[in-house]
């Protein structure tokens, strides 16, 4: 099996923001050349589809600020930091429509 393995050479940090922190990085790549990779790294977020007993799904309306407009989604939420996934998910179904799940 060929290995697509990429290796850091030289980068790092260029944004460190409240959520988000964003690198750039030159890597050797599989066949020798270099490359680059920009990435951002983010503490994690859950998405929850919930259904009701009658196997309907609860949506909600989000105004995205970079779109300027309110989309229709699935609940979803950041990790604080040290939380558990299934609890990051139950307090953002709480937040965000007033739910609770079993």
């Amino acid at each position: 099996m060929k290995d697509l393995t990429e290796h850091f050479v030289a980068g790092g940090l260029v944004f460190d923001g409240k959520l988000l922190k964003v690198y750039s990085d030159t890597v050797r790549l599989p066949d020798g050349t270099q490359g680059f990779r920009e990435y951002i790294r983010h503490p994690g977020a859950v998405a929850i589809v919930p259904l009701f007993d009658d196997r309907t799904v609860l949506l909600e309306r989000q105004f995205r600020y970079p779109n300027r407009r309110v989309f229709v989604e699935i609940p979803a939420g950041k990790l604080d930091t040290g939380e558990h996934i299934l609890a990051c998910a139950r307090r953002e179904l709480q937040e965000e429509t007033g739910y609770s799940a079993r």
